[in-house]
């Protein structure tokens, strides 16, 4: 999803620009088998199942990018990681995650949205000092960055960057902010659900389950099919209010990555 989606925003353009990357496929006679993109912000994209250390290596030294993170299938992240030249002192959280998926015809909606008793909304600008403040805690929690590494003000720009493309949205609940969720990537026939964050006090009430849901009905009456996401191997609760949605596992993916210092 993140290639297809940097791909649909800038076609393959390499530069400093949002979605902008050097695209670079393995090919056995005409048959393209693997890919790899290192983007604008330092990422390595994987989708490669027989070359993944070879393709990653390569893609970084042709790009000539720091590289600060490596995405994909976690067996193909785990091949490739040892052999890139990643700063291991400054690794976050290197954990396998689930990839899950889901047709939007079967989403099962839940009934405090249902109800009316919560109800979401884009993110707008008077949002950011809350979603700034929770997003280092996300930081810190689910990347596995140290205190001293999150910048607020990086944050506060692509939290910005996201409001403006209409990609974050908010969960309000008796007229407080209570969850955010957004879409990480997003196409006219799939959305990937990312960055779902559900503020300390608030946790256990279904929140983050309702906001996801509403964002892909919404979705789903734009015209969208399918959603997917990832998630920690080990975090059990938002699996089960994912599988509660109607999510399947679907397979395994997985990123290195490092603090932002």
């Amino acid at each position: 999803m993140f290639l297809r989606t940097n791909i649909h925003h800038a076609g393959l353009q390499d530069g400093a620009e949002r979605y902008h990357g050097l695209y670079m496929g393995a090919f056995d006679g005409d048959r393209l088998t693997d890919i790899a993109a290192h983007f604008w912000n330092g990422h390595i994209i994987l989708q490669a199942p027989t070359l993944s250390s070879e393709i990653a290596v390569a893609v970084a030294q042709e790009s000539g990018r720091s590289v600060i993170g490596i995405l994909g299938p976690w067996a193909q992240v785990k091949a490739a990681e040892h052999h890139v030249d990643l700063d291991r002192n400054r690794l976050g959280k290197v954990v396998p995650e689930y990839l899950y998926t889901l047709n939007l015809e079967a989403l099962e909606f839940p009934k405090a949205l249902s109800r009316g008793d919560v109800h979401h909304r884009f993110a707008t600008v008077l949002d950011l000092p809350i979603l700034v403040a929770w997003r280092r805690v996300y930081d810190r929690i689910t990347m596995g960055f140290p205190d001293h590494a999150i910048d607020d003000v990086r944050n506060r720009d692509m939290l910005a960057g996201m409001i403006e493309e209409q990609c974050l949205w908010v969960l309000e609940h008796k007229g407080a902010l209570v969850a955010v969720s957004a879409f990480s990537a997003a196409l006219p026939d799939t959305v990937q659900v990312g960055g779902v964050f559900t503020d300390d006090s608030q946790r256990g009430q279904g929140y983050a389950r309702s906001l996801v849901a509403g964002t892909l009905r919404d979705a789903h009456r734009s015209g969208v099919a399918d959603a997917i996401l990832f998630t920690e191997a080990d975090n059990f609760p938002a699996q089960r209010a994912y599988e509660s949605l109607g999510f399947v596992r679907a397979g395994d993916y997985g990123m290195v990555a490092l603090d932002p210092a």
